[in-house]
């Protein structure tokens, strides 16, 4: 196929500096013959995607004008990117991804990014694999009596007050489930989210539509330190419960028992059974079956046997799993059974009410006593409107990225210097692996089914993670026929993931536009797991017939031969060199037994803030190890007697 640059008139007057667009795209795609887009398709498709945001848009453009005159610093001197031919533009970026500096491959990347997602993320690509671009949607039930108690911000007409006994901020695996518990028990409960509630025919599996639906900004909430790490936060009725892979386990007896040793005696392993217990049978915890994890699984037993080490499927909160492929999307068929499902509807049928699009930015006080909440929302006709609710106890549940802002936006606990530290995320990532003669059936088994638990004790652990296409067509290295052929092989293409127990630990502070600025820092110690996480995964992949490697690295990341897994053993590999995603973010108002060492008390109850609770991953004093659903679900539904207890010993109910 030619690879000319086509003069496409649509695309020239609205994509931000079209011409260097083009000779990027056309250097991203130099040399594939298999390529299934041509430019202009390309660039319209980026050019549907820029105009989701105006940030993007502004931020493509000057990526756009850098890439353009990088040439001139660094390879070709006296031209710019315009005045390469296709095989030297297509050489430039290649060194760019590849190139020692992180700055470089830093750049090089940024600039690729948007050209890979507007081809691996387009209807065409994915027919050419046999992909569905969107899953069948199921039709939607009638709607059930307890959606009468939803309050969309968008019906309001002007700003409104409203009393209960408990207001709760959040709708994810600590808010759902302190709300449902304490409605159960007869209070009067209101429930502030600031995301929207959706029903499973909203949930099509494309993956950009749904992150920009139910992800807050498109799932891009990002650590910075010594690395760049994505940290993906649900904004929906569900929270992060309604977006992740399913996976549930309990927090690990040393964890519990290292709480504990601290100080926190009502946690041990014995007294939080009864909590997991009933937790695990109101949302269906079951062992994942294997026709669903698929072939995947498959490679990983065979490995893992012939190098001895120990696996198994992993337990999941699902009912009636169909292997849809898109549990970090929304479950389309409502197997998944996250909180919007398995504890919202029962808090509504008991009373609850439930408020949505509305962001809590003010904690009300009466002294230094939380006596309510104050949270904002669009109306009717676009106009601002605002929601007072009273009550006897605010428990804050907005995540652990969220919260300690709101802690701190509103001068509480004022001198706590563990508001938004402590911060732990268990660093993940993955290796991919090129398998010419097994088909993965990647488009229809569910991503994290499978795991390998032999180095749990060293705080590894790894877990099936195989991402839907577009994303991996994003991550996936290279340019020009090495990128477009990894692509091809997505049916031989087998992903594995794996994340560490962190012992490093961040900061979170309010940054701009209500977002958190997060600041995290990967100790020698972690980088050293994740090292010997690869390598062993790597080891896995080779024992079960892999023909290729992929390390999820910037530099030189696919290996062919034994000789350069070798090589890349021996290197020195920086936290920089990774590239990292976590999903577990805990302890930025961790628990303790004084303001010296936490910011809540072992009712969950703020430090010197009477009546003021915190109920989410925040609250968790320290990384599990472990996917923490569970542990949060299990604190929250103690949370909610200990709760209903302080305000009936009050007498306030």
């Amino acid at each position: 196929m030619s690879r000319r640059i086509h003069e496409c008139d649509h695309v020239r007057e609205r994509m931000p500096c079209t011409r260097i667009a083009q000779a990027v795209n056309d250097g991203i795609f130099h040399g594939s013959p298999e390529v299934v887009l041509e430019d202009d398709a390309v660039l319209k498709r980026l050019q549907a995607y820029l105009s989701m945001s105006p940030v993007a848009f502004i931020g493509t453009a000057v990526l756009l004008d850098m890439a353009n005159l990088l040439p001139l610093f660094l390879m070709h001197p006296h031209k710019t990117l315009c005045r390469l031919n296709a095989p030297e533009r297509s050489a430039f970026l290649h060194g760019l991804l590849h190139a020692d500096s992180f700055l470089k491959r830093l750049i090089g990347n940024m600039i690729c990014l948007p050209f890979k997602l507007a081809y691996a993320g387009s209807p065409e690509v994915h027919a050419s694999l046999n992909i569905p671009f969107y899953k069948e949607r199921i039709q939607p039930e009638p709607e059930s009596r307890w959606m009468k108690q939803i309050f969309p911000a968008n019906t309001f007409d002007g700003n409104e007050s409203i009393e209960a006994d408990v207001v709760v901020v959040g709708t994810g695996a600590g808010g759902a489930v302190v709300a449902k518990e304490l409605a159960e028990k007869g209070l009067a409960v209101a429930i502030i989210e600031e995301g929207q509630f959706y029903r499973r025919h909203a949930f099509n599996g494309n993956p950009i539509e749904m992150m920009s639906l139910l992800y807050r900004v498109m799932g891009l909430t990002s650590a910075i330190g010594n690395c760049v790490i994505p940290i993906p936060m649900g904004r929906a009725v569900g929270g992060t419960t309604l977006i992740n892979s399913a996976t549930c386990y309990r927090a690990p007896d040393d964890v519990l028992l290292s709480w504990v040793a601290h100080g926190l005696a009502d946690l041990t392993p014995e007294k939080m059974a009864p909590y997991f217990e009933r937790v695990e049978e109101h949302i269906h915890v079951q062992e994942c079956e294997a026709k669903y994890i698929g072939p995947i699984g498959e490679i990983i037993r065979d490995g893992c046997g012939k190098m001895g080490y120990s696996h198994g499927p992993l337990r999941h909160n699902t009912l009636d799993c169909d292997g849809q492929a898109v549990c970090v999307l929304g479950c389309p068929k409502d197997a998944k059974q996250s909180t919007n499902i398995a504890y919202i509807p029962k808090a509504l049928n008991s009373a609850a009410q439930l408020f949505t699009g509305f962001r809590v930015r003010d904690i009300l006080t009466e002294g230094e006593t939380a006596v309510g909440i104050r949270a904002y929302g669009i109306g009717k006709k676009d106009c601002s409107v605002s929601l007072t609710c009273s009550a006897k106890a605010v428990i804050l549940a907005c995540g652990t990225l969220i919260t300690p802002n709101v802690l701190r936006r509103n001068n509480l606990v004022r001198g706590n210097r563990w508001v938004g530290r402590n911060l732990t995320i268990h660093p993940s990532t993955y290796v991919g692996a090129i398998f010419p003669d097994r088909e993965l059936k990647n488009a229809n088994t569910i991503p994290q089914g499978y795991m390998v638990d032999e180095f749990f004790q060293e705080g590894i652990m790894f877990e099936g993670a195989t991402a839907p296409f577009t994303v991996l067509g994003l991550t996936m290295p290279g340019v020009g026929k090495e990128y477009t052929d990894l692509l091809r092989a997505y049916d031989h293409l087998a992903v594995f993931g794996f994340m560490i127990k962190d012992s490093s630990t961040g900061i979170v502070r309010p940054g701009m536009r209500d977002l958190p600025l997060i600041y995290y820092r990967m100790n020698a110690e972690d980088t050293q797991k994740l090292v010997k996480a690869m390598f062993i995964l790597c080891d896995i992949f080779r024992a079960a017939g892999a023909e290729k490697l992929i390390l999820p690295t910037f530099n030189h990341p696919v290996i062919d031969t034994t000789a350069d897994l070798e090589h890349a053993k021996r290197k020195r590999w920086r936290p920089m060199d990774f590239i990292l995603s976590a999903y577990h973010p805990l302890g930025t108002a961790r628990m303790g037994i004084s303001r010296m060492d936490s910011v809540i008390d072992r009712d969950h109850q703020c430090h010197a803030v009477p009546g003021l609770f915190v109920v989410d991953g925040s609250s968790v004093p320290t990384s599990l190890g472990v996917n923490p659903q569970m542990t949060i679900m299990a604190l929250a539904t103690r949370a909610a007697e200990r709760i209903a207890c302080i305000l009936e010993q009050e007498g306030t109910v």
